[in-house]
């Protein structure tokens, strides 16, 4: 894109257009990309983004294994990769992960320089403030955990910012980053793809991050999209200390254990999950008129081949309403939606100045 195409678009005088993109090249995040068309006249010189300018890194901690990769700013991921990790967040965060890291940076030979932060997603709730973990059993917390202390550290021994998500909002925002580059945005400056869809995490637990128009849906208490505590029994008394309604009639415990130690599921485990699954999503589809129900893909090839599909048929049983549900884009978008929150906090602060 040119300048005077910058300006036209955005209604921003010359003189700043030119001291933006001027301080944006010496930062390295823009560079010149030849010439464009024009009818009369010079031509103009365009300008492209460079994908590589900076770096950050995604990380996404399940209890059992760590998948981390690098991620441009376009939100391709280079280096993935996925190791055993204790299920404990604080043996990670304190041992495991500032290694892991740093040996990703070395082994894909980027400049430790460039890279701005790393985000981490983890199987739990966490507050607004970024530090404080909660009703995250799978990652060895049982009560309240303050991280604060250990990000400080962990920030210190890498050198740069260290953000934690909860596991599922990460990897909506992962599918949706890759959804809106995939479509065709009607916007007459391709500028935004909105959409509304729920993400659902199907793992050793169940979580999901809801995105509406466009924007990840959180709630002032960082609790929008943890449905296994969806409740469809009047009998049923909540408690902070074991796992809600929902993901107790899935019983994931008892269907994992199977996989481990048969290599597939039982029929019965495999229909439980899916009929309480699909209870659970149509409930959220009608409360949220959504369309799109988008499944994890990690971990997926566990569940069958048309576990999809009856899936789908379970939903359209349940609900009044159509919805489509289909696997995600990325096979990790847990990594590209945690890279994308330290990416963006670091290009709020290079907009600001």
């Amino acid at each position: 894109m040119s300048k005077a195409e910058i300006m036209r678009r955005t209604g921003i005088s010359t003189p700043t257009v030119l001291k933006i993109t001027d301080y944006f090249m010496f930062l390295g995040l823009l560079a010149e990309a030849g010439e464009g068309a024009a009818t009369i006249g010079r031509k103009p010189t365009l300008l492209r983004i460079v994908p590589d300018a900076i770096y950050t890194i995604g990380a996404v901690f399940d209890g059992r294994g760590l998948s981390l990769g690098l991620v441009d700013l376009f939100g391709a991921p280079r280096g993935l990769r996925r190791t055993p990790a204790p299920a404990s967040l604080e043996r990670l965060l304190e041992e495991d992960l500032p290694a892991q890291a740093l040996r990703l940076v070395e082994e894909e030979h980027v400049p430790l320089a460039k890279v701005k932060g790393i985000g981490v997603g983890v199987p739990g709730v966490v507050d607004p403030s970024g530090t404080i973990v909660r009703f995250a059993p799978l990652a060895g917390i049982q009560k309240d955990f303050d991280a604060s202390a250990l990000l400080r550290s962990l920030e210190r021994r890498l050198g740069f910012p260290v953000r934690l998500e909860n596991d599922a909002n990460a990897a909506a925002l992962g599918e949706h980053a890759a959804r809106s580059r995939a479509a065709e945005c009607p916007d007459a400056d391709g500028s935004t793809c909105a959409g509304d869809f729920i993400f659902v995490e199907l793992g050793r637990g169940l979580g999901a991050g809801i995105v509406l128009d466009g924007k990840l849906r959180k709630g002032s208490r960082a609790m929008a999209g943890e449905i296994g505590y969806l409740v469809l029994d009047p009998s049923w008394k909540a408690t902070s200390d074991a796992p809600g309604w929902l993901e107790g009639r899935l019983d994931l415990d008892e269907f994992w254990a199977e996989v481990d130690g048969h290599k597939t599921p039982s029929r019965r485990s495999l229909r439980r999950v899916i009929s309480y699954l699909a209870l659970g999503l149509s409930n959220i589809a009608l409360a949220l008129d959504l369309d799109l129900i988008v499944v994890g893909r990690a971990g997926l090839e566990h569940f069958g081949g048309d576990f999809l599909d009856s899936l789908r048929a379970e939903l359209a049983r349940f609900s009044v309403l159509e919805t489509s549900c289909v696997p995600s884009l990325l096979e990790e978008p847990g990594v590209a939606g945690a890279a994308s929150l330290v990416a963006d906090a670091w290009l709020e602060g290079v907009f600001s100045e």
